[in-house]
């Protein structure tokens, strides 16, 4: 039975893969008895066949976890967790296709939850104070900045940011979150977040760095607001589970 579960999303992702499983490879002593789950949803490349070429070069155990279509970030994220959670996993954590944010860190992303001192842990970019030196556009960085604000004092809650896609939760806490009622879409991760926060689960906010090059994803910024702005409504309207 894996006692860790890194689950990555992978959508149209041939020719970044293969780079980011390299990185995993290069720390999974750190990471024992880990099982590495890549939920494929919909790609219409060879994603799934480039992750199996790379992952047996490499000696790394996968299992693809395939959507017969597109359904979006946090519908794959859902399929990844329900499997963690069937495996009997202590815990999960995600990691991005395009290396995005790095490997490299995942022993320190999982130690809070293995350990038992955290129930979840958040990445995030602004709490090295290194994101713009790294990279960060400055666009988004203010835009992070102002919605993390905003969201913060909505939900009366203080997150160093709600924005980013370096996740991890015990167990316990994917139980507690009832993580199926939430957005298939892109703000997964800050509805989870807000979850964890209000039940009183223990989050670990975790420095991590984070890599902005042009094999890196991008959201487009209009349907991201709106769908905060949903987010943020549905909380005012009581419509999460830990409301009722």
């Amino acid at each position: 039975m894996p006692e860790l579960a890194v689950i990555i999303p992978a959508y149209n992702s041939e020719a970044v893969l293969p780079g980011t499983l390299a990185r995993l490879a290069a720390v999974r002593s750190a990471l024992p008895g880990a099982a590495v789950l890549l939920v494929d949803d919909g790609s219409t490349d060879g994603t799934a066949a480039a992750a199996r070429r790379a992952a047996q070069k490499l000696g790394l155990e996968l299992r693809v976890l395939p959507h017969p279509g597109n359904r979006g970030y946090g519908a794959a994220q859902k399929t990844g967790l329900r499997a963690a959670l069937d495996l009997g996993c202590r815990a999960a954590v995600l990691l991005h296709a395009d290396g995005q944010y790095a490997p490299e860190e995942l022993p320190v992303m999982v130690r809070p939850l293995l350990d038992g001192s955290a129930d979840v842990a958040a990445g995030s970019r602004l709490a090295s104070g290194k994101a713009l030196a790294q990279g960060m556009p400055l666009a988004r960085y203010l835009a992070n900045r102002w919605l993390t604000a905003l969201e913060n004092a909505v939900f009366g809650l203080n997150f160093f940011e709600y924005h980013s896609g370096y996740m991890a939760y015990s167990a316990g806490a994917l139980r507690a979150i009832k993580f199926e009622t939430l957005t298939d879409r892109f703000h997964f991760d800050g509805e989870m977040l807000l979850c964890a926060g209000k039940l009183g689960l223990r989050v670990a906010q975790l420095p991590v760095s984070a890599h902005y090059g042009p094999e890196s994803s991008s959201l487009a910024p209009l349907p991201y607001l709106a769908e905060i702005a949903g987010v943020l409504l549905r909380y005012l309207r009581r419509g999460y589970f830990f409301q009722r």
